[in-house]
């Protein structure tokens, strides 16, 4: 039997929504503008020294930190805390696990790392030729000191900030402050990458060839330089947890495989194309019309099911355990201790997809959708909350017993246009501009896509992966544009940050999301509001079902 929850968002005051699979909690919904008409596109959490503090990246190289603990005296509508990070856009950003550093991948070819006490950096990652797409820390114990960051030139760096570069040009100081007793700013550095794996997923010669035919894939946004011809985009990052932090996965934009590396082992040729230790075979659907890339990577709890958000507009759950078959020391610990490194291993294949998540309101047009998982503690149960293109984000439920009846009922023999690999909707992103003024374009679907839907589906009858159609749950009227990135709290609380210039943190209360889904429209009351669309028997009491009866 399901448990239930609630979330919601608070514009003036507080509202709400309901949300499945998960415990009831406190009401801490909360609403954030960003004046001037500067997209949000990044966003990290939690930082807690005092406070429960997300961070979020801007358009403009900007970072807010925002408080999310619901204190009146600090509500999310206020910003915390602003400083200048890069020159240009801010495309990832996450904390070390201590939340001391933060890591900011930018569209202006650099990284870097800052000291959050100080707010300025003590490293800058400059190795890339092209705009950074993901930053990440490493578990475990060296996880203030490694660091991998992916990018558009298709390569992936590995930082170790115990090894010392040299001193990079001076960087002022915040407005106003001065290098004193009380304050003195640390000296930035080059960082120094340690390893290099270039043409991370290279392209083969069918990809290339489809390339030139089903339009652009992850194209720059204002700001960025375009990429070269022939370089493919490493779009997302994960390490493995604590105990195996040396695994690395790394996805792209022109395929839905993923790799498994082992960053102990040195790869510094530009000439040479790495040798992953596994990868993973894509849908077998993708091979009757095209390959679709994946935008992002996350772990559940226990780092036994990786989740893969990819643009067929499904998000594909892979087990951990599989994805190097056959002989596969890496991936197990002798004594405590990992495997040691193996020299000359040839690439092996990785399991494909378990099964996937898809929704009517689900669609990844664009790379900036991101995934995040909610891990399972303190009474909360774990939960996966998607962006989607159509302005608004889905909870899927990952405990597999919620839907194991849909995995078993599940008949991939007889595809429709309806339930086919790529899911379609009428209106993908309205185009709802109330502000009005200048925006960051949204990313166009392909016409010849459009056309050739029909003939996609009527060959993708081979393909064996299970769909899981009816556990996902959409956050409405949240957005009016797309949602990309998405972070949860320590508290349990889902940051969303929408293409509409707005971000929002949505909390649990059950009562008031049933007040603003049964209420209607009258007096306003759900001016500014979001709530969980979940079905219309989800507010009628145990009592008039059982009067019914």
């Amino acid at each position: 039997m399901s448990t239930s929850a609630s979330f919601g968002l608070r514009d003036s005051q507080v509202k709400s929504l309901q949300r499945p699979y998960a415990p009831t909690g406190p009401p801490q919904p909360h609403k954030q503008r960003i004046g001037g008409l500067i997209a949000p596109i990044s966003v990290a959490g939690p930082i807690s020294f005092t406070a429960a503090l997300t961070a979020v990246g801007d358009e403009e190289g900007r970072i807010r930190l925002l408080d999310s603990s619901g204190d009146a005296s600090h509500p999310f509508s206020d910003i915390h805390l602003t400083f200048q990070a890069h020159p240009n856009a801010i495309i990832d950003v996450a904390f070390s696990d201590d939340d001391y550093l933060l890591a900011t991948a930018s569209g202006d070819q650099t990284g870097r790392v800052i000291d959050m006490m100080t707010q300025t950096p003590i490293a800058v990652l400059q190795h890339h030729t092209a705009s950074l797409k993901q930053v990440r820390f490493q578990p475990g114990k060296a996880n203030s000191s490694v660091l991998a960051t992916s990018s558009r030139d298709g390569s992936v760096q590995i930082w170790d900030l115990r090894c010392f570069g040299g001193p990079v040009q001076d960087i002022a100081p915040p407005q106003g402050r001065e290098s004193t007793l009380g304050f003195r700013r640390p000296q930035p550095k080059h960082g120094c990458a340690v390893n290099s794996l270039y043409n991370a997923h290279a392209r083969t010669q069918r990809q290339t060839q489809q390339a030139f035919t089903v339009g652009p894939g992850d194209t720059p946004s204002r700001g960025e330089l375009p990429g070269r011809i022939g370089d493919v985009s490493v779009t997302a990052l994960q390490f493995l947890p604590p105990g195996r932090e040396f695994l690395l996965l790394t996805a792209c934009e022109s395929d839905a495989s993923i790799k498994l590396w082992d960053v102990r082992s040195i790869h510094t040729s530009r000439q040479k194309t790495p040798s992953p230790l596994s990868v993973t075979a894509p849908p077998a659907s993708h091979s009757n019309w095209r390959p679709f890339g994946t935008s992002s990577l996350a772990l559940n709890t226990d780092g036994s099911r990786l989740y893969a958000v990819c643009k067929d507009n499904t998000v594909y759950a892979y087990s951990t355990a599989h994805l190097m078959l056959g002989h596969a020391p890496e991936l197990s610990t002798r004594n405590g201790e990992p495997a040691r490194r193996r020299y000359g291993a040839v690439t092996q294949q990785g399991l494909g997809p378990l099964y996937g998540f898809r929704h009517p309101l689900f669609h990844a047009a664009s790379f900036y959708v991101k995934c995040a998982v909610r891990p399972a503690r303190e009474g909360q149960s774990e939960l996966l909350a998607v962006g989607s293109s159509d302005s608004r984000a889905i909870l899927f439920p990952t405990d597999e017993r919620y839907f194991a009846n849909d995995l078993l009922a599940t008949s991939m023999g007889a595809l429709s246009l309806e339930n086919s690999t790529i899911a379609t909707a009428t209106n993908p992103y309205p185009m709802i501009d109330h502000l009005g003024g200048a925006r960051r374009p949204l990313f166009g679907r392909n016409s010849r896509s459009s056309a050739n839907l029909a003939s996609f589906s009527a060959s993708n009858s081979d393909s064996d992966i299970p769909i899981v159609r009816n556990a996902g749950t959409p956050l409405v009227r949240g957005h009016d544009r797309e949602v990309g990135a998405v972070a949860w709290t320590a508290e349990g609380k889902l940051v969303t940050v929408g293409d509409d210039f707005s971000i929002r943190c949505w909390a649990e209360d059950r009562e008031r999301a049933a007040d603003l889904r049964t209420g209607g429209e009258t007096g306003g009351r759900r001016w500014g509001c979001g709530w969980a669309d979940v079905g219309d028997d989800w507010d009628v009491s145990d009592d008039d079902n059982d009067d019914e009866c």
